[in-house]
């Protein structure tokens, strides 16, 4: 059939092989060719959403982001705007947990650099590294430091949006605010603001960046976490990146044990506070009639002194009565020197009643360095530097230039002999109570390896003693020093015992202080090395020395090799006056009887002959 054209001529009609032509001639070139319709086959190559077979299918290509559109249907322009932000969402995530990656092992490695600088300065030697560190060294820094080593690896393995945890980011805050509340009550107090240190004030700092550092990468992580929950407006802390509100066991076991972790971190905080607070009280009152060298009562009788030209450390003195005599009968003046486990505020109440007495005319205490409120020495230490650092402290800074009669108690008598022996000029007799010898000084690395033999009897055996004589093992002295941070011995002395501030500074919670247990540490390391070598070198210069030793029964009995030292120690000079035997234990100050004995004795070897 035909039609009409616009020249009113008559066509033909297309027939049913024009009209297939026709239609091929107007398809699309890319579809030429190829059969709509059949597997494989798609209208447009533009189309990437177009399901390969046809079938009614919704799921998305490989390359779109976000909920796939229907099949046929034109993507919105807000799910292209969407899908876009989301792109730049996890770029940006991605960029910053590879940086925060990057920042926390630099974190750990500056950190594992400054704990063993610590470790090596303040336990072994000073090698110049650390100028400024202070003079309340302890075992505090060295704990802070491990501490943020711990934090900082919970925060590298926790460190994506899937295991934020609100929790875990409020600890990181309040123990970042905890650190700077520990050194505020560490520079409130003026004894421990000059002593700590720009090395003690940096530790402080350096920790509570740690946590600042973790409370901002948890900031960060919640940040990302809202950003990737947005769209489904389900944004539950619990939730993960596919906006449920669960996690997977990985995760949840992930995130307690991290919880876990830092709740332990902030339990070791309390207790840390708790112990800082008690200890800035108690030196906060100790120190309150205390002078420093420097003021006007630079002479004053309880003060602290400097042990050399270049001001290292100091040591806290205490004398009683005029120091000022130069009249030729005046009484030597007593110079005390204390036991292991405590100072003189104990173990010389003898002396001080002897004193209020008028039986002694003057006296002199002093804490060595790391106990009482003496300051912590530089490592390493041992008997002759201590002696060096009295001497110059009495003599030099003090202006105490004696004479002295000596009294060494316990470990005090070998520092006595030394302190002897290098002042010979200034030293008028000595009185040793119950002196340690030098062979307890050795270290017997071998019997510690043998069996114990109960049954010996050699009475050269050292290796048993009795347990008043208490000679500190390195390892256990380090561990008592990490827990002494939690102070929690010296938390109950005052909650459940009622001790005062002198019983944990001076008495016998002393030996749970930190720089006191660091003190018995240093000691301990050199003893074997630096302290028998000097205790053998003074004992050949006191063959001329007034000498008189006082010892206990109780512990002769217990063990003939102590009984055998003290004999040996009365044949140090050849100008020993007595060896008394006291009734009583190794605290023979704490038993009447061998008190006034032993009062008795020193006031015969300091030639009070009118008056006894």
């Amino acid at each position: 059939m035909g039609y009409t054209d616009s020249t009113g001529e008559a066509s033909p009609s297309p027939g049913p092989a024009d009209s297939a032509a026709n239609q091929s001639s107007q398809a699309p070139p890319s579809t030429q060719g190829k059969e709509i319709g059949r597997p494989g086959t798609y209208a447009s190559e533009a189309n990437e959403n177009e399901p390969l077979l046809n079938e009614d299918r919704t799921r998305a290509s490989h390359r779109s982001i976000g909920p796939a559109p229907a099949a046929g249907d034109a993507l919105p322009r807000e799910a292209e705007s969407f899908q876009g932000r989301m792109y730049e969402t996890r770029k940006k995530y991605h960029v910053f947990t590879q940086d925060s990656k990057i920042v926390l092992n630099v974190l750990i490695g500056i950190n594992l650099l400054w704990l063993v600088t610590i470790f090596i300065v303040d336990f072994f030697f000073n090698i110049g590294l650390l100028p400024f560190s202070g003079r309340l060294t302890s075992f505090s820094e060295l704990c802070l430091v491990s501490v943020s080593i711990v934090a900082n690896a919970l925060n590298l393995w926790s460190n994506r949006v899937g295991l934020y945890s609100r929790l875990d980011q409020g600890l990181n805050v309040v123990l970042s605010l905890m650190t700077l509340f520990n050194l505020f009550l560490t520079l409130i107090i003026g004894y421990t603001r000059r002593r700590i240190g720009y090395v003690g004030i940096f530790t402080y700092l350096w920790a509570t960046l740690t946590f600042s550092a973790g409370a901002v990468l948890d900031w960060y992580l919640y940040y990302y976490f809202r950003e990737f929950h947005a769209s489904s407006g389900n944004i539950d802390e619990s939730s993960d990146l596919d906006g449920t509100s669960r996690h997977t066991l990985r995760e949840w076991l992930t995130i307690g044990a991290r919880n876990t972790a830092k709740c332990i971190i902030f339990l070791f905080y309390v207790l840390f506070t708790l112990n800082t607070l008690l200890f800035t009280i108690d030196i906060g009152r100790l120190t309150r009639g205390v002078k420093e060298p420097s003021t006007e009562a630079a002479t004053s009788y309880d003060a602290f002194h400097w042990v050399d030209k270049s001001h290292t450390y100091q040591l806290h003195i205490t004398c009683y009565g005029d120091l000022s005599k130069k009249e030729k009968d005046a009484q030597p003046i007593v110079l005390f020197d204390h036991g292991s486990l405590e100072t003189g505020y104990l173990s010389a109440t003898w002396i001080q009643e002897l004193y209020h007495l008028n039986r002694v005319d003057r006296y002199c205490t002093y804490e060595r360095p790391g106990y009482g409120l003496s300051d912590s020495a530089p490592a390493p230490i041992s008997i002759a530097m201590v002696a060096d650092a009295l001497s110059y402290a009495l003599v030099e800074d003090a202006k105490i230039k004696g004479p002295f009669s000596l009294v060494g108690y316990d470990i005090g008598g070998l520092y006595s002999q030394v302190f002897a022996a290098k002042n010979l000029d200034k030293v008028d007799s000595m009185l040793l109570v119950e002196s340690w010898h030098e062979d307890i000084l050795l270290k017997n690395y071998l019997q510690r390896l043998l069996p114990p033999d109960n049954d010996s009897k050699d009475p050269d055996d050292i290796s048993k003693l009795p347990i008043e004589i208490r000679r500190h093992n390195g390892f256990k002295l380090w561990w008592q020093g990490i827990w002494s941070t939690l102070g929690i011995k010296l938390q109950t002395s005052w909650l459940l015992a009622h001790h005062g501030s002198k019983e944990r500074i001076y008495g016998r919670d002393l030996q749970y202080q930190g720089r006191f247990i660091r003190t018995k540490f240093l000691e301990s390391v050199t003893s074997s090395l630096l302290s028998y070598k000097d205790v053998l070198n003074a004992k050949e210069k006191l063959h001329d020395l007034k000498l008189s030793v006082a010892s206990s029964d109780q512990l002769i009995k217990k063990s003939p090799q102590w009984g055998n030292w003290q004999r040996d120690i009365t044949k140090l000079s050849s100008k020993t006056q007595e060896w008394k035997i006291l009734n009583g234990g190794h605290e023979v100050y704490k038993y009447g009887t061998a008190k006034k004995d032993l009062q008795d004795v020193l006031l015969r070897l300091l030639g009070d002959k009118d008056r006894y």
